[in-house]
């Protein structure tokens, strides 16, 4: 395990030489709540409640949920995957003691430790030059389970996209799946809506999937709502995840002994 801690480390530290990414990523997340406000603002002109929502519980909502989503760059892994199998470049992962979902997991979660406090500067930014009256839950049981969520929701998704990656395997171009999978998972996750301003046969029908619990519910328990639905969403992501490992484990070592790992 503490080779893995030392990816985390390396990836920590190589996120200062990077400084512009990080910058952009903090931009990105500003220009997120403020489109959220524009077009909110508009929306509720008028209105009281819209689905259930106030004007400031849904700002509240968008400035949790766009800071998740701001922490979640496992999209990254399908992508280096990918391109590392057909390139012939991930022979080196193959022998190193290290298993490749790990490396880019602890990777990944290195660098997304970094832009933690980046992050939460580009919520308290928006906090302070829009007129959002955060909305959060004094609930520490609500925040405890909405924690143990998130570092799920993170785990899970990088098992997810690493599964992805690893269709180059068997697929000449796996850029079709990736691009349908991001446009998938962001309006699956809640990153751009509230899932809640859907059908209840739509999300009775998500909760089924990882993906409502990713981000969409940690956001709805940090700013009070949805409470009923917590220790079920972490048992649910749980079990998903664990299968997501499993299935990431017996695809991988099916398929290594197939791979020449000269490149295309």
């Amino acid at each position: 395990m503490r080779k893995y801690f030392e990816v985390f480390r390396l990836s920590f530290k190589m996120q200062i030489v990077w400084r512009f990414d990080v910058a952009m990523t903090m931009f990105a997340t500003i220009s997120r709540i403020v489109a959220a406000w524009i077009l909110w603002n508009a929306i509720f002109s008028g209105k009281a409640l819209v689905s259930g929502f106030t004007f400031q519980a849904m700002l509240s909502y968008y400035l949790v949920s766009s800071f998740l989503t701001s922490l979640d760059l496992s999209g990254q892994i399908s992508g280096e995957v990918s391109y590392l199998i057909r390139d012939g470049g991930f022979t080196k992962y193959m022998v190193t003691p290290l298993n490749p979902l790990g490396f880019f997991s602890f990777r990944t979660a290195g660098e997304a430790a970094f832009q933690l406090g980046f992050s939460c500067l580009a919520a308290v930014i928006c906090a302070l030059l829009l007129p959002i009256n955060i909305i959060l839950t004094s609930d520490i049981k609500q925040i405890f389970l909405a924690i143990v969520m998130i570092l799920l929701g993170l785990l899970c998704m990088m098992c997810f996209h690493h599964l992805l990656g690893m269709l180059a395997f068997k697929f000449l171009s796996v850029s079709t799946f990736l691009h349908a999978a991001n446009n998938l998972t962001a309006f699956l996750t809640g990153a751009l809506i509230p899932l809640a301003l859907l059908p209840e046969w739509s999300i009775t029908a998500m909760r089924m999937f990882p993906f409502y619990y990713v981000t969409y519910l940690p956001a709805m328990l940090l700013t009070g709502q949805s409470g009923e639905e917590a220790l079920t969403g972490v048992i649910t992501l749980a079990c998903w995840t664990g299968g997501l490992l499993a299935l990431n484990h017996f695809i991988y070592h099916k398929l290594r002994v197939q791979y020449d790992g000269v490149g295309i």
